[in-house]
């Protein structure tokens, strides 16, 4: 029942359906306190998140008293609420089948919860955004499994303990506002797959261990940010080459910035200001090609302005101000935008144009002093850059090398909870042979899709598909940084298997970015709706267009109501919806997906760039992505599945839409309306139906009646009925499409309504001559 309106007290009345297994109350907005629930013993997952809940410490003392009857409970969330109090002693009695304990975004007090070392099966730990005290115990590392634990927002204090050899499955590691105080633990560089460590804004103070550069998988976030951490950024950092974002700004760091920071080539954001690094700012930051955003402020950095900076053309926000830069300013690039706050505090500069002298209230730069510095600078930068290149293409054939010898011999397909096995730019040259055009099975507004084969263990090979960003397109690497964080921790069979990723460089050092996906040896449901003159294809059959339409629904579904946050995909048409060798549909492209938080402030659609024909209308008024807007895709997808018609044909003129197209359906016209081929194309539906396919996926939906692997019989009804009974059901199908694509977001249906009611007529088109 997630997902509602619901308001008012969650009756106590509940807990009489002892029988329940799976009780999700999230995202509605009931309120008062929480009834026992101790009834329900054979409760699996249990989801209060995202109310307006509220209690003491009596009242949530007896609601976990309640709970321990519960002893099969495997996910426990009572996420965004207002429940406080202290969680009482009987939390760590709970079922020992414990899997997931979020309490986070509370006004819990008190120490840090007990007992919680008994759930040895535990994955995730989520207490952020509280007002817990205290120490955190080491028992906690007796929770081997722990993939995720946050702590942020609370007043935990003391030394972090040295726990982490043991957690070694962690992937996000946030414990960030708190009071922690003295030394890093090094066993943080044991958890070798953490994408994520953020333990800015405590007390920590001694040097940025080197082992925290030594994570491979940390690819999105490094934060040690506001502490007090004193002693050079170590030249380990250079190891990071995966990393999205690192922010080590307001500590008290010195020494020269290392020239190896430049091959973090994948990173977005860079902050290191307010610390006291010293010395010229390094050329090597004009590697850098993905970077958005760059904060060098308030240190004591020296020397000219590296000519790269202006290179980087993703490159909006800068800020080098109150260093001791000086020279003139370059023109180009970031410079363009820049105003005189990026750069004030810095006495040495100046403009070599009047525009830029004005713009950054910089002196007009004197020739001899220019000459003078530059000559004074070059000289050093020249040897330094020499040698640099030296070491970078020892250290590129090393890795090269290294890179190779891990993949070799291992499985493409191991896998965890986002973890991915990495694959490099040598291996995606020689997998597409060179990006022969023979290999080019796709093309889109950022990327282009090849096919590719890869070797994996015992010599064997797979097919894949392998996207290709391209980088010189402006927001392709958010469009990337966006697919990989939606599809990493959702799963389902109608949706587009990511293998593993890239970020790297090319051979001409420009920046590299990939996706490997599973290979759909049937194409993209657009070449089967308009296949053009020269192709070989067989057209679709109702029973096809069904099925694929089914599954499309239940992909949505899934997104919709089985995520947390809900996702919402954004760009939905039949170019993405990609089919398999059974003809199982799977939705992919998730570059312009959003996910949906609560509180979602940067969904809004004012950049948003979908597919002409398939966006909202509200979208076009500046109107945040939603679900509803999903809602409308699908709609003009099925109207264009059934017709055979695209949202842009060349028909569609002075007033004329798919939409008012299809509405002759109301006046008896279906005929006129579908592509003919449905309607005639009875011998290939009974060949579809004789090897059909189950069509029904994880969407939560239950019926009896309707048999996962069979279609049921079509030959006992006469020809005229069994046409009759098409015209039906394509009429019903049409009127849903219709549904869906309403100008007025608030009566569309939901995507669980839409696809029980494609469930239904799916089951009706089958019950013939008794079956």
């Amino acid at each position: 029942m997630s997902g509602n309106e619901f308001n008012g007290p969650i009756p106590s009345s509940l807990s009489n359906i002892s029988g329940i297994e799976y009780l999700y109350l999230s995202r509605n907005d009931f309120r008062g306190s929480i009834p026992s629930l101790g009834k329900m013993t054979d409760l699996l997952e249990l989801n209060l998140a995202n109310n307006d809940l509220i209690s003491t410490t009596d009242l949530i003392g007896r609601f976990f008293d309640s709970l321990t009857n519960c002893t099969h409970l495997e996910v426990f969330s009572l996420t965004t609420n207002r429940l406080a109090g202290q969680l009482p002693t009987s939390n760590g009695n709970l079922s020992t089948h414990l899997q997931d304990f979020s309490v986070d975004d509370n006004l819990f007090s008190g120490s840090f919860p007990r007992g919680v070392h008994n759930y040895r099966n535990l994955t995730i730990l989520d207490l952020q955004q509280n007002s817990f005290t205290g120490s955190v115990p080491k028992s906690i590392g007796l929770l081997r499994k722990l993939q995720k634990f946050s702590l942020q927002e609370n007043s935990f204090a003391g030394e972090i303990p040295d726990i982490f050899s043991n957690l070694t499955q962690l992937y996000r590691l946030n414990l960030s506002d708190n009071q922690f105080y003295g030394r890093i633990p090094l066993s943080i560089g044991d958890c070798q797959h953490l994408e994520l460590l953020d333990i800015s804004g405590n007390k920590l103070t001694g040097n940025i261990p080197k082992e925290l550069f030594n994570l491979p998988d940390l690819t999105f976030n490094l934060s040690l940010a506001r502490n007090f951490l004193n002693g050079p950024l170590p030249i380990e950092v250079g190891q990071l080459n995966m990393l999205g974002f690192m922010d080590i700004s307001e500590n008290e760091l010195s020494g020269t910035i290392p020239v190896s920071i430049g091959d973090c080539s994948s990173l977005l954001g860079l902050n290191i200001a307010r610390n006291r690094f010293e010395g010229l700012i390094p050329e090597s930051f004009g590697r850098l090609g993905s970077l958005e955003s760059l904060d060098l402020s308030f240190n004591n950095l020296s020397g000219q302005i590296p000519i790269g900076l202006e290179k980087l053309r993703f490159l909006q926000n800068l800020n080098l101000s109150f260093n001791n830069l000086q020279a003139k300013v370059p023109v180009e690039g970031v410079f363009r935008i820049i105003g005189w706050e990026s750069l004030q505090g810095n006495k040495g500069l100046c403009g070599d144009t009047k525009d830029t002298q004005k713009k950054l209230r910089l002196p007009a730069c004197s020739k001899n002093g220019s000459s003078s510095l530059k000559l004074k600078i070059a000289v050093p930068i020249a040897s330094s850059v020499a040698l640099l290149c030296v070491l970078f293409s020892l250290i590129s054939i090393a890795n090269s090398k290294k890179r190779k010898s891990n993949i070799e011999g291992s499985s493409w397909r191991a896998s965890f909870k986002g973890r991915r096995r990495k694959i490099s730019y040598e291996d995606i040259l020689s997998a597409t042979n060179n990006f022969d055009s023979r290999n080019l099975i796709g093309k889109g507004g950022f990327s282009s899709v090849y096919k590719g084969i890869i070797s994996g263990e015992n010599g064997k090979s797979t097919t894949v598909a392998i996207k290709v960003l391209d980088l010189n397109k402006r927001k392709a690497s958010k469009s990337f940084a966006s697919e990989c964080e939606t599809l990493r921790n959702i799963r389902h069979r109608n949706l587009v298997k990511i293998i593993t990723s890239c970020s790297s460089i090319d051979h001409s050092r420009a920046e590299f970015k990939a996706l490997v996906m599973d290979f759909m040896s049937n194409g993209s449901l657009e070449e089967w709706l308009h296949p053009g003159e020269s192709a070989t294809m067989m057209r679709l059959n109702l029973l096809q267009r069904l099925n694929i339409s089914i599954d499309v629904a239940a992909a949505m579904d899934y997104l919709h109501h089985d995520c947390d946050p809900p996702v919402a995909h954004c760009d939905l048409k039949p170019g993405n919806v990609l089919l398999d060798d059974e003809m199982i549909a799977h939705v992919g492209d998730f570059g312009l997906a959003r996910c949906l938080f609560p509180s979602e402030k940067h969904s809004s659609t004012i950049e948003l760039k979908g597919s002409v024909g398939y966006i909202a209308p509200e979208y076009g008024l500046g109107s945040k992505a939603s679900m509803s807007g999903d809602v409308y895709s699908y709609g003009i997808l099925l109207l264009e599945i059934l017709t055979g018609k695209k949202p842009t044909d060349d028909m569609f003129k002075d007033g004329l839409n798919l939409n008012k197209f299809a509405a002759a359906v109301f006046e008896n016209r279906v005929a006129e309306i579908v592509d003919p081929g449905m309607l005639e194309d009875d011998d290939d539906f009974e060949r579809s139906n004789s090897t059909s396919r189950n069509t029904y996926t994880n969407s939560n939906i239950s019926n009896d009646s309707i048999s996962g692997g069979s279609h049921g019989n079509i030959n006992n009804e006469t020809g005229l009925n069994w046409q009759s009974r098409k015209e039906e059901c394509l009429e019903d199908l049409i009127r849903i499409g219709l549904s869906c694509a309403a100008y007025t977001p608030k009566v569309r249906p939901k995507m669980r309504e839409i696809l029980v009611e494609m469930h239904h007529i799916k089951e009706s088109l089958f019950q013939l001559g008794g079956n």
